[in-house]
């Protein structure tokens, strides 16, 4: 008896010991995350995306040197050399499959609701508002602005405002909406604006060509074309994104 004792116990351990070596093997040779995005537009209409992303692409980008800007510069050229960094940024193509498959996901979520196209960009809105916020000083010290590919915010599941307006830019490009970043005068928050005929809410207009664009609160909890009350009516720096 106090044989097959030993025995079960020795074997239990050796159980235990090859569990936690596979599980130990399993996590250092993974490829891939997978991550789950649960969001809602209201409280009764819940949404649950998953998105697979390959670990070697993540490492890419987080090796990849972020922005520098010139000194002596005015304020119109410091917003300008921001945007369109920030632009080149949300027009890399090295994540281009993995926003497609976002995308897809978003539309048929859209319509297997039914959503209004408007109802659409705000369920693209809510998904990008469902990450977290977080700021540079607390994840990224080292940096006085990171700002973040769309791959990274993706899997980070968070940012700043500067890193959502980002990912929700390629997000609706890839959609086919024209967008432009609006930097505060201030230089203390940055939003997103869309060309579509929204008809409420907070709006600004690009001079050079005349397009409206309605705002889009990426990293607050505000509804399509509404500006959190403090930029409601503040100037803003527009800078159009081609994708």
């Amino acid at each position: 008896m106090v044989t097959k004792k030993v025995y079960l116990a020795l074997l239990s351990l050796v159980v235990l010991v090859l569990a936690s070596l596979g599980w130990g093997l399993s996590a250092r040779f993974a490829t891939s995350a997978t991550i789950h995005y649960p969001f809602e537009i209201a409280s009764q209409d819940k949404h649950n995306l998953t998105l697979t992303i390959p670990l070697r692409d993540y490492r890419d980008y987080k090796e990849r040197p972020r922005p520098t800007y010139g000194n002596n510069l005015t304020r119109n050229e410091i917003a300008n050399q921001f945007l369109a960094k920030y632009s080149y940024i949300a027009d890399d193509r090295g994540d281009d499959a993995l926003i497609n498959n976002l995308v897809v996901k978003l539309e048929e979520e859209a319509a297997s609701h039914k959503l209004s196209e408007l109802r659409k960009i705000e369920l693209v809105l809510r998904f990008v508002q469902s990450l977290t916020y977080t700021t540079d000083n607390a994840t990224t010290p080292s940096y006085d602005e990171y700002p973040r590919y769309p791959l990274e915010t993706l899997f980070e599941q968070g940012g700043d405002c500067e890193d959502s307006s980002i990912l929700m830019s390629a997000i609706l490009m890839e959609m086919g909406y024209e967008v432009a970043f609006l930097l505060f005068e201030g230089f203390d928050h940055m939003g997103l604006g869309i060309n579509f005929p929204v008809g409420y809410g907070n709006s600004w207009i690009y001079e050079a060509t005349g397009i409206r664009y309605w705002y889009l609160d990426t990293s607050g909890k505000k509804s399509i074309g509404w500006a959190p009350e403090q930029y409601a009516e503040t100037p803003a720096y527009l800078f159009p994104i081609s994708g």
